[in-house]
Protein backbone atom coordinates (compact mmCIF):
# COMPACT_ATOMS: atom_id res chain seq x y z
CA UNK A 1 0.00 0.00 0.00
CA UNK A 2 1.29 3.26 -1.02
CA UNK A 3 1.84 6.10 2.02
CA UNK A 4 -0.21 8.49 0.32
CA UNK A 5 -3.35 6.06 0.44
CA UNK A 6 -4.62 6.58 4.09
CA UNK A 7 -7.19 4.15 5.05
CA UNK A 8 -10.67 5.17 6.43
CA UNK A 9 -10.25 3.79 9.43
CA UNK A 10 -13.12 2.48 11.42
CA UNK A 11 -13.89 1.37 14.72
CA UNK A 12 -17.42 -0.93 14.30
CA UNK A 13 -19.26 -0.49 17.56
CA UNK A 14 -21.92 -3.71 18.14
CA UNK A 15 -23.31 -1.74 20.65
CA UNK A 16 -24.14 1.40 18.28
CA UNK A 17 -23.30 -0.05 14.84
CA UNK A 18 -25.27 3.06 13.25
CA UNK A 19 -22.31 5.31 14.87
CA UNK A 20 -18.99 5.85 13.16
CA UNK A 21 -16.70 8.22 12.40
CA UNK A 22 -13.29 8.54 10.25
CA UNK A 23 -10.51 7.57 13.06
CA UNK A 24 -7.97 8.55 10.36
CA UNK A 25 -9.56 12.09 9.76
CA UNK A 26 -10.13 12.84 13.26
CA UNK A 27 -13.23 11.65 13.43
CA UNK A 28 -14.81 13.28 10.55
CA UNK A 29 -18.05 12.02 8.58
CA UNK A 30 -16.65 9.20 6.43
CA UNK A 31 -16.20 10.31 2.59
CA UNK A 32 -13.87 8.99 0.03
CA UNK A 33 -13.78 10.65 -3.70
CA UNK A 34 -14.99 8.18 -6.56
CA UNK A 35 -12.89 6.71 -8.94
CA UNK A 36 -10.15 6.93 -6.44
CA UNK A 37 -8.63 3.52 -4.77
CA UNK A 38 -9.16 3.14 -1.09
CA UNK A 39 -9.22 1.23 1.64
CA UNK A 40 -11.30 0.46 4.61
CA UNK A 41 -9.89 -0.62 8.08
CA UNK A 42 -11.96 -2.28 10.50
CA UNK A 43 -11.53 -2.55 14.27
CA UNK A 44 -14.65 -4.51 15.97
CA UNK A 45 -15.77 -3.58 19.55
CA UNK A 46 -18.64 -3.96 22.11
CA UNK A 47 -19.37 -1.03 24.04
CA UNK A 48 -16.17 1.63 23.30
CA UNK A 49 -13.64 -1.90 24.24
CA UNK A 50 -12.32 -4.16 21.46
CA UNK A 51 -13.43 -7.35 20.92
CA UNK A 52 -10.22 -9.52 21.41
CA UNK A 53 -9.09 -13.55 21.47
CA UNK A 54 -9.87 -13.53 24.85
CA UNK A 55 -12.56 -11.92 27.37
CA UNK A 56 -11.90 -9.09 29.47
CA UNK A 57 -12.65 -9.36 32.66
CA UNK A 58 -15.93 -7.97 32.96
CA UNK A 59 -18.13 -11.22 32.27
CA UNK A 60 -18.18 -14.37 30.40
CA UNK A 61 -20.90 -13.51 28.23
CA UNK A 62 -18.58 -10.92 26.67
CA UNK A 63 -17.83 -11.32 22.39
CA UNK A 64 -14.36 -12.76 21.38
CA UNK A 65 -12.79 -12.42 17.87
CA UNK A 66 -12.08 -16.10 17.30
CA UNK A 67 -15.73 -16.84 15.77
CA UNK A 68 -15.10 -14.84 12.71
CA UNK A 69 -15.24 -16.28 9.37
CA UNK A 70 -15.11 -13.41 7.25
CA UNK A 71 -15.91 -9.23 7.17
CA UNK A 72 -18.38 -7.72 4.35
CA UNK A 73 -18.71 -4.00 3.15
CA UNK A 74 -21.01 -2.40 1.07
CA UNK A 75 -22.77 0.57 -0.47
CA UNK A 76 -25.87 0.78 -1.35
CA UNK A 77 -28.13 4.06 -2.52
CA UNK A 78 -30.22 4.29 0.61
CA UNK A 79 -30.97 2.57 3.69
CA UNK A 80 -33.62 0.79 2.87
CA UNK A 81 -32.32 -0.34 -0.73
CA UNK A 82 -33.15 -3.59 -1.56
CA UNK A 83 -31.21 -3.43 -5.10
CA UNK A 84 -27.93 -5.22 -5.20
CA UNK A 85 -25.19 -3.10 -3.71
CA UNK A 86 -22.92 -0.60 -5.72
CA UNK A 87 -20.07 -1.65 -4.53
CA UNK A 88 -19.03 -4.92 -2.27
CA UNK A 89 -16.02 -6.56 -1.44
CA UNK A 90 -15.40 -8.86 1.52
CA UNK A 91 -12.35 -11.03 3.24
CA UNK A 92 -11.85 -13.37 5.54
CA UNK A 93 -8.31 -12.65 6.62
CA UNK A 94 -8.94 -11.75 10.28
CA UNK A 95 -5.92 -10.87 13.01
CA UNK A 96 -7.64 -11.99 16.16
CA UNK A 97 -4.26 -11.01 17.93
CA UNK A 98 -4.84 -7.35 17.74
CA UNK A 99 -5.18 -5.94 21.41
CA UNK A 100 -6.74 -2.73 22.51
CA UNK A 101 -3.27 -1.10 22.63
CA UNK A 102 -2.64 -1.47 19.00
CA UNK A 103 -5.85 -0.33 18.01
CA UNK A 104 -5.39 2.59 19.92
CA UNK A 105 -2.22 3.15 19.10
CA UNK A 106 -2.51 2.05 15.22
CA UNK A 107 0.52 -0.02 15.48
CA UNK A 108 1.16 -3.59 14.29
CA UNK A 109 -1.15 -5.14 13.33
CA UNK A 110 -3.16 -2.20 13.42
CA UNK A 111 -6.98 -3.93 12.62
CA UNK A 112 -8.48 -6.82 12.60
CA UNK A 113 -9.63 -6.55 8.81
CA UNK A 114 -8.96 -4.48 5.97
CA UNK A 115 -11.06 -4.21 2.31
CA UNK A 116 -9.55 -2.99 -0.61
CA UNK A 117 -11.73 -0.81 -3.36
CA UNK A 118 -9.86 -0.62 -6.63
CA UNK A 119 -10.69 2.72 -8.51
CA UNK A 120 -12.86 1.11 -11.23
CA UNK A 121 -15.25 -0.04 -8.20
CA UNK A 122 -15.71 3.38 -6.40
CA UNK A 123 -16.58 5.18 -9.96
CA UNK A 124 -20.26 4.26 -9.11
CA UNK A 125 -22.66 7.26 -10.10
CA UNK A 126 -23.51 10.45 -8.65
CA UNK A 127 -26.07 11.59 -11.11
CA UNK A 128 -24.63 14.93 -12.06
CA UNK A 129 -23.98 16.30 -8.57
CA UNK A 130 -20.45 16.99 -6.68
CA UNK A 131 -21.75 14.63 -3.78
CA UNK A 132 -24.22 12.50 -2.54
CA UNK A 133 -24.71 10.77 0.72
CA UNK A 134 -25.05 6.81 0.36
CA UNK A 135 -25.46 3.86 2.85
CA UNK A 136 -22.43 1.75 4.28
CA UNK A 137 -23.43 -1.39 5.79
CA UNK A 138 -20.42 -4.02 7.48
CA UNK A 139 -21.55 -7.39 8.17
CA UNK A 140 -20.11 -9.95 9.63
CA UNK A 141 -20.01 -14.09 9.20
CA UNK A 142 -19.21 -16.07 12.15
CA UNK A 143 -17.95 -19.88 11.93
CA UNK A 144 -20.70 -21.06 13.95
CA UNK A 145 -22.79 -24.17 12.67
CA UNK A 146 -24.95 -22.91 10.66
CA UNK A 147 -22.89 -19.55 10.62
CA UNK A 148 -24.68 -16.03 11.82
CA UNK A 149 -24.86 -13.13 9.84
CA UNK A 150 -24.12 -10.02 12.07
CA UNK A 151 -25.07 -6.12 10.90
CA UNK A 152 -21.58 -4.47 13.07
CA UNK A 153 -21.74 -0.74 10.99
CA UNK A 154 -24.62 0.91 9.21
CA UNK A 155 -25.06 4.24 8.53
CA UNK A 156 -24.52 7.30 5.57
CA UNK A 157 -20.81 7.78 3.80
CA UNK A 158 -20.57 10.46 1.76
CA UNK A 159 -18.79 10.00 -2.34
CA UNK A 160 -17.77 13.17 -3.74
CA UNK A 161 -16.88 13.56 -7.08
CA UNK A 162 -13.25 12.63 -8.10
CA UNK A 163 -10.87 11.94 -10.58
CA UNK A 164 -12.80 10.40 -13.06
CA UNK A 165 -14.99 11.88 -16.05
CA UNK A 166 -17.77 9.26 -16.89
CA UNK A 167 -21.19 9.98 -14.83
CA UNK A 168 -21.63 6.17 -14.31
CA UNK A 169 -19.52 3.53 -12.91
CA UNK A 170 -17.68 0.86 -15.28
CA UNK A 171 -19.18 -2.52 -15.37
CA UNK A 172 -18.22 -5.14 -13.67
CA UNK A 173 -15.30 -7.48 -14.70
CA UNK A 174 -16.72 -11.05 -15.55
CA UNK A 175 -13.78 -13.16 -14.34
CA UNK A 176 -11.36 -11.91 -11.52
CA UNK A 177 -8.57 -13.30 -9.35
CA UNK A 178 -9.55 -12.53 -5.55
CA UNK A 179 -7.54 -13.52 -2.24
CA UNK A 180 -9.75 -15.81 -0.21
CA UNK A 181 -8.22 -17.10 3.17
CA UNK A 182 -4.51 -16.50 1.87
CA UNK A 183 -5.07 -18.42 -1.47
CA UNK A 184 -5.41 -16.63 -4.88
CA UNK A 185 -8.72 -18.29 -6.46
CA UNK A 186 -10.90 -17.58 -9.90
CA UNK A 187 -14.18 -15.85 -9.20
CA UNK A 188 -17.08 -15.71 -12.13
CA UNK A 189 -19.85 -13.16 -11.32
CA UNK A 190 -23.30 -13.08 -10.72
CA UNK A 191 -24.86 -10.19 -12.33
CA UNK A 192 -27.85 -11.04 -10.66
CA UNK A 193 -26.39 -9.80 -7.13
CA UNK A 194 -23.13 -8.10 -8.32
CA UNK A 195 -21.31 -10.52 -5.99
CA UNK A 196 -18.37 -13.15 -6.76
CA UNK A 197 -18.26 -16.88 -6.69
CA UNK A 198 -15.44 -18.86 -6.46
CA UNK A 199 -14.40 -21.54 -8.66
CA UNK A 200 -13.13 -24.72 -7.33
CA UNK A 201 -12.13 -28.30 -9.26
CA UNK A 202 -13.90 -30.89 -7.74
CA UNK A 203 -12.72 -34.56 -8.26
CA UNK A 204 -15.33 -36.97 -8.31
CA UNK A 205 -14.00 -40.37 -8.53
CA UNK A 206 -11.39 -39.31 -11.18
CA UNK A 207 -14.06 -37.43 -13.03
CA UNK A 208 -13.18 -33.48 -12.76
CA UNK A 209 -15.78 -31.17 -12.69
CA UNK A 210 -16.44 -26.87 -12.39
CA UNK A 211 -18.22 -25.90 -8.92
CA UNK A 212 -19.64 -22.27 -8.13
CA UNK A 213 -19.10 -21.75 -4.34
CA UNK A 214 -22.45 -20.58 -2.66
CA UNK A 215 -20.53 -18.10 -0.70
CA UNK A 216 -20.79 -14.72 -2.52
CA UNK A 217 -17.90 -11.80 -2.53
Amino acid sequence: MSNLVVPIRLFCDLATPNTFTDINRNNAQVSFFRGDDIQFDFGLGYDGVLITATAPSSGSGWPVITNLGSITAQIFQNEADTNPPMMSGATSTINDSLTQTDWNNDTTPFVHASIVFPANQTAITLNGQTSINYWLRVTVQTTDSPPKTITVLDGPITVKDGPISTATAPPLAAFRLYTVAGQIVPQILDTSTGLYHTLNILNDSGVLTLQLSDQGY
